[in-house]
């Protein structure tokens, strides 16, 4: 037996279950013809991948990921006033910087005005908070947190840690790190388009923030 060959092939298999998370032979099989297919002077998608290339699986990984958390989420309010993670960030958001526009709170929290409105009436239903007029701008309201909502706020903060600690899994400390530093890479892009080119064409989006990536 070529022990040298087998010793490239276990090597080979680390790195496809490292680069896809997959276990599969008939996925790795088609990963290594894939690797070892001669260059076609045209970029391919990788065929082990059924949702595309890196960035379809990187779209589904956070897809993915951001469904066991909004159970957790879930799960950790279930008996308290707060509906979901913005009812949470909106009263985490008042409680840490104080009163806020309502138009300046729901931008903080990256949602559209109709759904961020929703957010702020149900929490007014509850009276974890409180809106009065803005002495800087007659058009405009304030919000507050009230004594009820610090208080809830309290509460909700205990489990989303306890919440929070199960979404990390079980990655090692140093991995959570690495985690984090190309999470927010990542988001500091988007955060950019949110900003400035929100609702765009996709075409256009590409043009201006990846313009590298079309000539690949």
């Amino acid at each position: 037996m070529n022990y040298d060959t087998l010793r490239i092939l276990i090597d080979h298999f680390e790195t496809f279950e490292r680069e896809t998370g997959q276990q599969d032979m008939a996925a790795f099989s088609a990963w290594l013809q894939h690797k070892y297919s001669p260059p076609s002077g045209k970029k391919e998608v990788a065929p082990y991948n059924r949702y595309g290339d890196y960035n379809g699986q990187i779209a589904h990984a956070v897809g993915v990921l951001w469904q066991h958390a909004r159970h957790y989420i879930k799960t950790a309010l279930e008996d308290l006033p707060l509906k979901g993670l913005h009812d949470f960030t909106f009263l985490a958001g008042l409680a840490e910087l104080g009163e806020q526009r309502k138009s300046q709170l729901i931008a903080m929290n990256m949602l559209d005005y109709s759904p961020g409105m929703e957010v702020i009436r149900r929490l007014l239903r509850h009276d974890l908070i409180e809106d009065f007029d803005d002495p800087e701008d007659a058009r405009s309201k304030r919000v507050r947190i009230t004594k009820k909502g610090r208080a809830v706020f309290g509460q909700a903060l205990q489990r989303m840690m306890q919440a929070t600690y199960i979404v990390g899994g079980n990655l090692s400390e140093k991995e959570k790190i690495q985690f984090l530093a190309v999470a927010k890479k990542l988001l500091h892009f988007h955060r950019s388009i949110w900003e400035e080119d929100l609702g765009a064409p996709l075409e256009d989006i590409t043009d201006k923030y990846l313009p590298e990536k079309k000539e690949e």
